[in-house]
């Protein structure tokens, strides 16, 4: 029968080695920058950007690929392509329910983790972007599945993402302006963001903060709304979500 002093070992041992591997994953975890978003009434815009102090203002164009039921969005997976002040394309992971997933050091490959806190909660996404030259414009599914770089395949097919690009179509097209408001205390750089489609706008104010800091960030970003006299929208969720989902429930629109 093994001894006392043995047992003790063998579980100070033990729980060194879970200590070990339970840090180094709440390590990995904070690694993550968090962006703090916080949808606003774009009925307000002009508002906002007046209380806010927002100047610099840039206009662009987001594009989502999908298809028409969302197969990607449902399995946690967003490709979107900007034209703008940048273009490039990106593959971006949101795991469902928490999910947590297998992916490269940060850094690797320009795979970027991050936290999105909503009023819904916080949720980890990982994401990896590439730039493309405009003339390499895609058209289908099948276009996009050849402008990915090996590392954005990989993501998806890490993450276990099915996909049919045959299926995989242009489903939304997005105006996108945005500005940057005056530096507040504690809130580092600010962006106003107000996204436009057929039927629909969201506006959307944000900042990205140190790991840690995220619900300060939130409560001291709603403190800074209510202060300057905007409202909030009753719908805090991530606005591309809402974007897709209303587009693709009124095609027509």
């Amino acid at each position: 029968m093994p001894s006392r002093g043995r047992l003790n070992a063998r579980s100070f041992l033990f729980l060194s080695c879970a200590a070990l591997f339970f840090c180094s994953r709440l390590h990995a975890q904070e690694n993550c920058n968090v962006e703090v978003k916080l949808l606003l009434s774009p009925a307000e815009t002009q508002a906002a950007i007046a209380a806010l102090g927002a100047k610099k203002e840039t206009g662009g164009r987001v594009y989502f690929f999908d298809t028409h039921a969302l197969d990607l969005l449902l399995q946690g997976a967003v490709v979107r392509l900007r034209l703008g002040a940048r273009n490039d394309l990106t593959v971006k992971l949101r795991p469902p329910n928490g999910r947590k997933i297998s992916a490269p050091s940060q850094g690797r490959d320009g795979f970027k983790c991050e936290v999105d806190l909503t009023g819904e909660g916080a949720n980890s996404s990982y994401s990896i972007t590439t730039g493309f030259a405009p003339g390499e414009f895609p058209q289908s599914g099948k276009d996009v599945s050849r402008l990915l770089i090996p590392a954005q395949t990989r993501l998806l097919e890490d993450a276990h993402i099915s996909v049919d690009w045959t299926r995989v179509k242009r489903i939304a097209e997005i105006t996108s302006t945005d500005w940057r408001p005056r530096t507040q205390p504690h809130l580092g750089k600010l962006t106003l963001e107000l996204w436009g489609w057929p039927g629909g706008k969201a506006l959307e104010l944000s900042t990205k903060v140190a790991p840690g800091a995220g619900p300060s960030t939130y409560a001291e970003l709603q403190e800074l709304v209510r202060s300057k006299q905007l409202s909030m929208s009753p719908i805090q969720r991530a606005k591309t979500s809402i974007a897709l989902e209303v587009i693709t429930h009124n095609p027509a629109q």
